[in-house]
């Protein structure tokens, strides 16, 4: 009997093949088809964390339940939360100091000079109705400016938490559709990326607000859902919403692009909410940008986006906006945004 034939060593083999299957076909069934191949993840270039952040093979050995697992497992794709929900924001909601947070009430930007990330936050961990921006796991008979109905939104809705070649991980595809790309360092960029490995710091210089740059395709990746933004948006006999990936200083627009690109008076502030008029100058869109510093340049040609006016997941101020135009009580900032293009 050669080496090769012996029971103990073809024991072995095959136990190593059944594990290799076991691990292979767990990541094939927990990623959406045709996201995870490239193994970005959570917008870290070089950074990959273990499966078992977010999976367990051995729920219980003994009888014992595994440290950090929730209770009531094994959960479906040997998950150690029992919902999409649970499990992302098990690191995303503050508690870890190296993970974004985005989770009311978010301290991780106090003092770095931004007010919100670059997405803002939840005003919940979700089950509850939220209107400063998008509830989760909660159903919405209707969608705001969409033919979907009865849609419930998980952090996956958007997110792929293998990764994808896109900003922040985001679907090509959320809505099951055609789909639209959101590539870093092709339609966004960003200044300084994410620590390798993981910092407080790093996390915090990373996704701030004021580290990204955008050239094209994010408004068109949120009318991926939000579909009747598309062929009415930039119609202009038909202005029944706001333009998007449009100059400021389009021609018959009524807009100060001056006044943009001055950046002072009236809706222009360093603070929004601090009982002075004006709030911190809006983000905006360079189609032509090749780096973050040409996305960065005010111009008075500088275009309009939704990520202009909201926040992805929510913020302080209803309908996700950046200042308060929809709160109530009349606030000194309440025209700010506005007055910053169009400085009536």
């Amino acid at each position: 009997m050669s080496s090769s034939d012996s029971p103990t060593l073809r024991k072995s083999e095959f136990v190593r093949s059944a594990l290799f299957a076991v691990l292979a076909g767990l990541l094939l069934v927990a990623a959406p088809a045709g996201e995870a191949s490239a193994a970005y993840y959570h917008d870290l270039e070089k950074n990959r964390q273990p499966c078992s952040d977010c999976h367990t093979l051995h729920y219980g050995e003994g009888d014992a339940q595994p440290p950090g697992v929730e209770v009531g497992g094994p959960f479906q794709q040997l998950l150690i939360r029992a919902t999409t929900n649970k499990l992302c924001l098990f690191c995303h909601d503050g508690s870890d100091p190296k993970a974004p947070d985005v989770l009311a009430s978010v301290i991780m930007y106090d003092g770095s000079g931004d007010e919100h990330s670059g997405a803002g936050f939840f005003d919940n961990s979700g089950g509850f109705a939220n209107v400063k921006g998008h509830d989760l796991g909660l159903n919405a008979p209707t969608v705001p400016f969409s033919t979907r109905t009865n849609v419930t939104l998980t952090c996956a809705s958007c997110h792929d938490p293998h990764g994808t070649p896109n900003y922040r991980n985001v679907l090509t595809a959320p809505a099951g559709g055609v789909g639209m790309t959101v590539e870093m360092a092709r339609d966004v960029f960003r200044n300084q990326p994410p620590g390798d490995p993981p910092s407080a710091a790093a996390s915090i210089a990373a996704y701030r607000e004021s580290n990204e740059g955008y050239k094209a395709n994010t408004s068109r990746w949120c009318a991926e859902c939000h579909d009747q933004l598309k062929p009415s948006v930039n119609n202009p006999t038909n202005r029944i919403h706001h333009l998007i990936d449009v100059p400021i200083d389009g021609a018959g627009y009524p807009t100060d692009p001056a006044h943009w690109g001055g950046g002072v008076g009236n809706g222009f502030g360093d603070v929004t909410g601090d009982e002075t008029e004006g709030v911190p100058r809006l983000r905006f869109q360079v189609s032509g940008a090749t780096d973050y510093a040409s996305a960065r340049t005010v111009v008075s040609g500088n275009e309009v986006m939704c990520a202009n006016c909201h926040l992805a997941h929510g913020g302080r101020h209803e309908k996700g906006l950046v200042w308060p135009y929809k709160d109530s009580g009349g606030p000194v900032d309440k025209d700010s945004g506005c007055n910053q293009c169009h400085n009536y």
